[in-house]
């Protein structure tokens, strides 16, 4: 079985890591973890030539704390990161980051991504840092366009890239022949009712900027999940490509490929339509795929894992980071790759703090969510969700299961001073300014008003 190897024995591995993630992709949308509405066969082959994990979650959502957490190996509750465009938040200089760990290595480092243009810390320990045209969701084509040519250049160095793809993000706007695929029956049924229903949802005054007013046509609501599943499938098949191109390079089975979604995508199971606030499983649960010929063997792992979990298991894998892998919150998959556990978590610690500021836990049975500030959602207080009973998390248990909601408390309390160590609780200080979405949904409601 695959084993951690030590610094004198690091020259025997794979001396090339490619992170790759993808942004709003639900553990679901892959038919390798129980997909009906789209097929991903290359991510499904790499799944089969890979550590899978089926149980693995988001700590820290959405996108800015999502690939923060997963590049420092912590909470957000340790890092101060826990809202996406909150403009005061900084990352701390001395907080381990894991490119610049390859580069003080000596290894090559490179990025395809926008995340620079949002917070200056994504840019931190990279040689080459390309952002692909536009601010952000370039298709994955145009990612691919960079990647190619500087894996071409740097085929025979060491190196640790990043690919950020957008594609399954809003606005969907798949290319074809995917959009006809998926949309060919949704697109003929018109709902006369459809924008009542897209009216309805508070965000609809900038999503209707953002997302609806970029759609050909809104038919009914299926047809705007038809348009994200499709771009599912077209990601996968530009994956495809890049699994290829590696593999004509001759380099493919020489990397270590960690591939993860920051996030899923509500459709209209919960109140965030077509978006990913709300810590229920649809946003938090994603998909983990480690593969490393022959470091790891092909295997499906079912314990509970974090994202944060990812950066202490790659740094061990590549022999390094030896002197900093106390500093995380997160803990090395190797054991449960390795068979030799099956429990790596009985709990996994939730948060978000954009549209809405809760934090939450989720065990093997139950899903506990705690308010702090609803944003433009309404809701509870708290919420308790009995997974094995209700695993769409449709019946709210609270009121019935108060026994629960008090162990939940105290688990959620004790986490949090130990995250803290008495430093004030960055989700205070973000409800202090404003959520960040909110705040621009009310600028988006002003300037219409305006007009």
């Amino acid at each position: 079985m695959p084993r951690a190897r030590t610094r004198s024995d690091h020259r025997d591995t794979p001396r090339k890591t490619i992170f790759i993630s993808l942004d709003t992709v639900c553990a679901n949308r892959l038919s390798t973890l129980g997909s009906t509405r789209c097929a991903t066969p290359s991510l499904d082959q790499i799944a089969a030539e890979s550590a899978l994990f089926t149980h693995e979650y988001a700590t820290d959502i959405p996108t800015q704390p999502s690939h923060t957490a997963v590049f420092t190996g912590c909470y957000g509750a340790s890092t101060g990161i826990v809202s996406h465009f909150h403009e005061p938040a900084q990352l701390d200089a001395t907080t381990t980051w894991m490119p610049s760990v390859f580069q003080a290595e000596g290894w090559r480092t490179g990025a395809v991504d926008h995340l620079f243009v949002m917070k200056e810390w994504f840019v931190r320990g990279y040689d080459d840092y390309m952002v692909p045209a536009g601010r952000s969701r370039s298709p994955a084509s145009t990612v691919n366009d960079l990647a190619f040519r500087w894996l071409d250049e740097h085929a025979n160095d060491d190196f640790f890239l990043f690919l950020h793809y957008w594609d399954a993000h809003i606005p969907y706007v798949p290319a074809e022949p995917f959009r006809s695929r998926h949309t060919w029956a949704s697109r003929k049924r018109v709902d006369p009712d459809v924008m009542r229903h897209l009216q309805s949802r508070p965000s609809f005054p900038l999503f209707k900027r953002t997302h609806y007013d970029h759609l050909d046509q809104i038919p009914n609501l299926d047809y705007i999940a038809d348009l994200h599943y499709a771009e599912v499938e077209y990601l996968d098949h530009e994956l495809g490509r890049l699994f290829a191109h590696l593999a004509d390079l001759g380099i493919l089975d020489d990397c270590l490929l960690v591939i993860f979604g920051d996030h899923g995508e509500n459709m209209t199971e919960h109140d965030a339509w077509f978006d990913h606030a709300g810590l229920y499983d649809s946003v938090v649960h994603v998909p983990l795929i480690i593969r490393a010929p022959r470091r790891v063997d092909p295997i499906r792992v079912d314990s509970l894992v974090a994202l944060i979990d990812v950066m202490p298991t790659v740094l061990e894998l590549q022999g390094l980071g030896d002197d900093t892998l106390v500093d995380f919150d997160g803990r090395s998959l190797l054991p449960v790759i390795a068979g030799e556990t099956d429990v790596h978590r009985d709990a996994i610690m939730l948060s978000e703090c954009t549209w809405q500021a809760k934090r939450g836990i989720r065990t093997r049975d139950w899903k506990y969510i705690r308010c702090w500030d609803p944003g433009i959602y309404p809701s509870a207080d708290c919420e308790l969700y009995d997974l094995a009973a209700d695993p769409e998390e449709q019946r709210d248990l609270s009121t019935e299961r108060s026994d629960i909601v008090t162990l939940m408390d105290s688990l959620l309390d004790r986490w949090l001073d130990a995250r803290l160590a008495g430093r004030p609780d960055p989700m205070n200080e973000v409800i202090d300014v404003g959520l960040p979405a909110v705040m621009r949904l009310q600028r988006v409601i002003e300037e219409d008003r305006a007009a």
